[in-house]
């Protein structure tokens, strides 16, 4: 997410889902990513489960298709390789299952194109970029 000229700053952090300290502060980067990584990580394993009693799963896999396919045609933000590498590890061999040689064209591009555009703006975006390099 991108502060846009002219937005107020305390909108944008609100709607990036930042917090605030008791002091005031905004909390570190790195707690940021620990919540989104988890938030992404339930997100991942719910688009994977089956219906469940005769009810439709709420989040099926498509939606996991859609997430992934909508955050490799955005510019990417610092914690963007972070959480494609979290929802990868968790629903990866799922929607590969679905999906089949489409998810692996899906996964060259991210290891070829979409990685190399994501600049190292931060020590976050250094380890993500890291850890979704491995995972190819």
């Amino acid at each position: 997410m991108t502060k846009q000229p002219g937005q107020n700053t305390d909108f944008f952090i609100k709607a990036a889902k930042y917090q605030w300290n008791d002091d005031g502060d905004i909390k570190s980067e790195g707690i940021y990513a620990e919540r989104m990584t988890g938030m992404h990580a339930l997100f991942a394993a719910s688009v994977q489960m089956p219906d469940i009693g005769g009810q439709p799963n709420p989040f099926p896999v498509h939606h996991g298709w859609t997430w992934l396919v909508r955050i490799i045609n955005m510019p990417p933000w610092a914690i963007s390789p972070l959480l494609v590498q979290t929802f990868l590890s968790v629903a990866g061999p799922a929607m590969l299952g679905v999906y089949g040689r489409q998810m692996e064209k899906l996964i060259s591009v991210l290891a070829t194109t979409w990685i190399a555009s994501v600049v190292n703006l931060s020590p976050l975006t250094v380890a993500g970029k890291s850890n979704l390099t491995t995972f190819f």
